[in-house]
Parts: structure tokens; C-alpha cells; sequence
């Protein structure tokens, strides 16, 4: 289940309490539900607005999840990363994003990315 919760972390925490599926927290933008995601074992990914200047808390957040709960997305048309900022976002643009994390988590790009893209396969059941 892919769920886009926007202010409203006591609400979809509890609506999602008793379901027994992947959770993908899709264009994470609330430190707020980050325990119960840890908790519950949610995927959690992560869009453009985690590369923008103020965004801190999102990547305080993205230190604390396991690498292999971890995912990157571009919500296209919108958030593009901050080297493209103004301009429609494209799947393209993920890199971005990409290396946002991995510099905010002290990663490898190229390991986090293939971590990424193992994650997704494993979640989304890709080939």
C-alpha cells in the first residue's frame, strides 16, 4: 500500500495500525510518523524536497532508516531537487535525490542507489 500523508501522522498511523501489507510512505514529508514507520518496518521514500537547503528534519529522517527501508522518487511533475528547482521534475531528476541521501546518511552513492533500487524491486515485486 502506498499512502501520501501530509499533516496527518496521528491519523494514517492509526488507520494503518492493523494492516498486514508493505507500507511505502510515499513523498515523505513527516518527520512526525517516522517512529511508527521504524516501528511498523515501513518503506519510506523520499522526494526532491529532501535535497532543498531547509529541509534538515527530512534529512535528520533519512539518517535514522534502515538502508533497506529506504526508497527515492521524483512525484513528478512536482519537487524537483534543488539543481533543477523551477523546471518540471523528470524521472531524471531522482539522481538528485539520490545523492542528497547518501551525502546525508554518509553513504556511497552508487551503493545507496543499488540499495534503493534492490528495495523497490523487493517492495513493488519487480523483476
Amino acid at each position: 500500500m502506498v499512502i501520501h500523508s501530509r499533516d496527518a501522522d496521528d491519523e494514517t498511523a492509526r488507520m494503518l495500525a492493523d494492516f498486514a501489507c508493505e507500507v511505502v510512505l510515499h513523498c515523505f514529508s513527516s518527520p512526525g510518523l517516522l517512529p511508527v514507520a521504524l516501528e511498523r518496518r515501513y518503506y519510506v521514500s523520499f522526494a526532491g524536497n529532501v535535497t532543498y537547503p531547509k529541509a534538515e528534519e527530512l534529512r535528520a529522517a533519512a539518517r535514522r532508516i534502515p538502508a533497506d527501508r529506504l526508497l527515492a522518487e521524483t512525484d513528478c511533475p512536482y519537487l524537483s531537487p534543488q539543481p533543477v528547482r523551477g523546471k518540471p521534475n523528470e524521472p531524471a531528476h531522482v539522481v538528485h535525490t539520490v545523492e542528497a541521501l547518501a551525502t546525508a546518511r554518509g553513504d556511497d552513492v552508487d551503493d545507496l542507489a543499488a540499495q534503493i533500487d534492490a528495495n523497490a524491486a523487493v517492495v513493488f515485486s519487480l523483476p
